[in-house]
């Protein structure tokens, strides 16, 4: 119900019982007066008898008249009675008077029950002048009933006191009534007065009394109404739709200024003060509305999950990160306990943990396991902090998360690939070299030897390059885990890389027994050959029968580097491979001094350059007359003793070492000088030089912008300038190869490919590579007089490369049937001992025969 009602309502109550109260009090007042008019009339009749009765008794008396029939009628109590019977005619208010007793002389005078009543009353209470009743008749109706007494007078006693000195008109005529004295009660006036004149009297001037009173009542409640209206509810009202529009979110609801417009408006009344308060309290509500929903989008919006539940681990907040998150809709969890989201997986001591922290009032900081809406497991770093009332009482728990699963996996990943091999998922190089060094420590505190193993698959680059990298792969993966499931618990097995593995072998028998320990180690090895051995599978191929050799050296402590076992290890893997593959062999002492020997070469080799023991000896290539076209710059190196190393033995070493890219840069400097030096002298100017680059060298990000400036610094004609690579460099990474042939091709340079037909040959990758010049491998040059496979393998690289355009150079030419074979064959370049050996390069000018036709007079130069 609306206040403008209730005001109304309770108005009209109050006025309605207000004039209830006054109407009932009016009418009673109306009613009394009324009676006391009526008490008034009587009272004037009874005045007027009794003059009356006192005037006639009198007169009668002293007229000395006797008492008779034609006189009794003077007497009052004949006069009075047959006067109140008169009345009735000259009066219609019902009125009737007599005077009556109890020992009437005139019948008619006789006292009814009323008044008998009355008498006796009067009687009872001789003090009492006056008496009003209300009698109803036996036939219902009913009168106001005044009586009042008439006692014996002094003039009463002439007819009333002794008989005997009565008149004898008195005596003869009445027997009764005598013996009365002064102040003794004769009788009773008697007024009757009916009720329904009355009432008729009183609802006649109530009649319009009421209808005045409603009219002034009614009157009072509109004008009370519309003033308390327009004073109190319409201004409450202004301040209910202001407090409404508040509660319904408009925070930009006033009041103050709408009341001001209403009738009668007071800043100072009660009214007006609540309109200001409601006012400051509605601007003190929309600041902290604006806080609380910049707070309320910083937390809903956080990235972070934000979760609040009370102290019974009822949810009562959580933000759109946490239905993000676990998938859960937010009506799914309000009112739900964070435990939804359990997963199993969080350890109980998590939980503990937890709680015993926030029991002490303080945050706790860990990682969750939980459960998403459709069953995926996540982990969460979770922050949950009690928050506190203002009496130090806990009510609510905060916890902040951020859902770190793809941080986790990251994280695995990042271990994965720093510590484990991509391939074969086996640990790789920088692990293997921890659990190295953790074998060693243990082994150390243990008292016990342990081996360190290294496997290589025997002729795995036939299969990997004829094959194809997919195949080499899929064996490697198939090898990987026949030798995982041969490790002991506290073994490690680790791939290096290619086909290289490695194993740890850790407590094979106390120090002072290394025979056992060899033992063991041996069997162990044995065993892993014979996993290697069991067929594999491969796309394209069926069955294939992998084999591999192993090296092995032991350890016993920290006393051996770890460099020191792979190289012993390594050693003992040469010593298999060089016995005949498929076997096992372990270091000893004649291995350390192949190591020690291998050691001080490459400390040497580190020296070379900067004590110019590295020279450059040039091998002529001659046309099908013997004369000279060029020549492969060849790398010699002379320690101080005099004795030379042979390029077969430092070359691989600069290149395991990488020393091989300072001493290839310096090859390809002082070849360029060359060149440059040839371009001054007209009979060699139109030479060309080749040199040979390493994979290493060739695949540093920098060689070809070395290249392109130690050709522009020496000024010569890059075309002049020939790259020599072999067939190990393309297939290390072709499509790397090709763009930086490319780019070096856009200079001028050309491109020689070695050793041709001794590796993976593939047309596909000749189609590709941007060459101008292949060149016969000596092997198959040396027998190709004697032997027909060779000769048609040379026959088929001539014929291939005239197709694809490529010039041949034939190395190793040393007799005159291999030369005469070739030049049969169409062949235009020759490079051997036929035609001239290696010659410093410092003394090429002066053993340059020039450009007369040589071979007419013999071959001028051999040797």
């Amino acid at each position: 119900m609306t206040l403008t009602r209730k005001t109304w309502l309770v108005l009209a109550l109050a006025l309605g019982l207000l004039a209830a109260i006054d109407l009932t009090i009016s009418y009673r007042q109306l009613e009394t007066a009324s009676r006391n008019e009526l008490t008034y009339d009587a009272r004037t009749i009874y005045g007027y008898m009794m003059a009356t009765r006192r005037i006639y008794q009198e007169q009668f008396v002293d007229s000395g008249l006797p008492v008779n029939d034609d006189t009794i009628g003077f007497l009052p109590a004949h006069s009075l009675q047959r006067i109140g019977q008169d009345f009735a005619n000259w009066n219609d208010s019902g009125i009737v008077f007599n005077n009556v007793s109890d020992r009437p002389r005139n019948p008619a005078n006789r006292a009814d029950r009323f008044e008998q009543e009355a008498i006796e009353w009067f009687r009872d209470n001789p003090g009492e002048t006056e008496r009003f009743t209300e009698i109803q008749a036996d036939d219902g109706s009913g009168s106001l009933l005044y009586t009042a007494p008439i006692r014996i007078e002094e003039t009463c006693l002439k007819c009333h006191g002794k008989r005997d000195e009565a008149p004898p008109s008195i005596q003869q005529r009445y027997s009764q009534a005598y013996d009365y004295e002064v102040g003794d009660m004769r009788g009773v006036v008697s007024i009757r007065i009916p009720t329904s004149t009355v009432d008729e009297r009183v609802n006649v001037i109530w009649s319009g009394m009421l209808a005045q009173r409603l009219v002034e009542y009614l009157a009072a409640f509109l004008v009370i109404g519309l003033v308390l209206n327009r004073l109190v509810v319409r201004r409450l009202s202004l301040l209910r739709d202001g407090a409404e529009r508040l509660a319904d979110g408009d925070y930009g609801a006033r009041t103050a200024r709408a009341l001001a417009a209403t009738p009668f408006h007071d800043d100072a009344d009660e009214i007006g003060v609540l309109a200001n308060t409601f006012d400051r309290m509605a601007d003190a509500v929309q600041r902290r509305d604006r806080e609380l929903n910049k707070l309320n989008q910083a937390l809903d919006q956080s990235p972070t999950s934000i979760l609040i539940t009370d102290t019974d681990l009822k949810i009562e907040y959580v933000n759109r990160s946490i239905t993000r998150t676990t998938g859960y809709h937010r009506d799914e969890l309000i009112g739900k306990s964070p435990a939804l989201f359990r997963s199993e997986k969080t350890p109980d001591s998590t939980y503990r943990a937890l709680w015993q922290k926030l029991n002490q009032g303080k945050p706790w900081h860990g990682e969750f396991t939980n459960r998403r809406k459709d069953g995926a497991e996540f982990i969460e770093s979770a922050d949950i902090a009690p928050v506190f009332d203002d009496d130090g009482q806990v009510t609510h728990y905060l916890a902040v998360k951020l859902d770190i699963t793809q941080q986790k996996q990251a994280d695995a990943e990042i271990h994965r690939l720093a510590f484990y091999d991509p391939l074969t998922e086996l640990p790789n190089r920088l692990l293997f070299h921890e659990r190295l060094e953790q074998a060693r420590s243990d082994g150390e505190r243990d008292g016990t030897i342990g081996a360190l193993l290294i496997i290589d698959l025997d002729n795995f680059k036939v299969l990997n390059d004829s094959k194809g990298h997919a195949v080499g792969d899929q064996l490697l993966q198939a090898i990987s885990v026949r030798l995982g499931d041969g490790m002991r618990v506290d073994d490690t097995l680790a791939r290096l890389g290619g086909d290289e593995y490695v194993v740890i072998l850790q407590r094979l028998a106390q120090t002072d027994q290394p025979e056992r320990a060899s033992q063991q180690a041996g069997a162990i090895a044995e065993s892993l050959l014979g996993m290697i051995r069991r067929p594999v599978q491969l796309d394209g191929i069926g069955g294939y029968q992998a084999t591999a050799s192993i090296g092995i050296s032991l350890f016993s402590g920290t006393q051996q580097t770890t460099s020191n076992l792979l190289k012993a290890a390594d050693v003992a893997l040469y010593r298999a491979k060089k016995a005949g593959r498929d076997t096992v062999r372990f270091f000893d002492h004649e291995m350390q001094t192949e190591i020690n020997a291998r050691a001080a070469m490459e400390n040497a080799l580190r020296h070379a350059l900067d004590n110019n023991e590295l020279s450059l000896h040039l091998q002529p290539q001659v046309d099908v007359h013997g004369r000279w076209r060029g020549a492969e710059a060849l790398l010699r190196w002379h320690l101080p003793d005099g004795r030379s190393i042979s390029p077969m033995e430092f070359i691989p070493l600069a290149e395991e070492t990488g020393l091989i890219v300072p001493i290839g840069a310096w090859v390809m400097a002082s070849a360029c000088a060359l060149l440059r030096e040839w371009s001054q002298q007209p009979q060699m100017r139109d030479l060309s030089l080749a040199v040979n680059v390493s994979a290493r060298q060739f695949l540093q990000d920098d060689f070809a912008a070395r290249v392109a400036d130690c050709v522009a610094r020496n000024g010569i004609d890059p075309s002049r300038l020939k790259i020599e690579l072999t067939e190990s460099v393309v297939l290390d990474g072709t499509d790397e190869v090709v763009a930086r042939m490319h780019a070096l091709k856009q200079l001028g340079l050309r491109f020689s490919l070695d050793d041709f037909g001794t590796g993976y040959s593939s047309l596909s990758y000749l189609k590709r590579l941007p060459l101008d010049e292949i060149k016969i491998d000596k092997s198959f040059v040396r027998d190709l007089a004697v032997d027909e496979n060779d000769a048609a393998i040379v026959r088929a690289i001539l014929a291939i490369s005239e197709s694809m355009h490529f010039r041949v150079v034939a190395e190793g030419v040393e007799t005159e049937q291999q030369f005469a074979f070739l030049r049969a064959h169409d062949c235009r370049r020759f490079q051997g001992f036929l035609f001239a050996r290696p010659i410093p390069a410092d003394q090429w000018a002066a053993r340059f025969p020039g450009i007369a036709d040589e071979r007419a007079t013999g071959h001028q130069g051999l040797g």
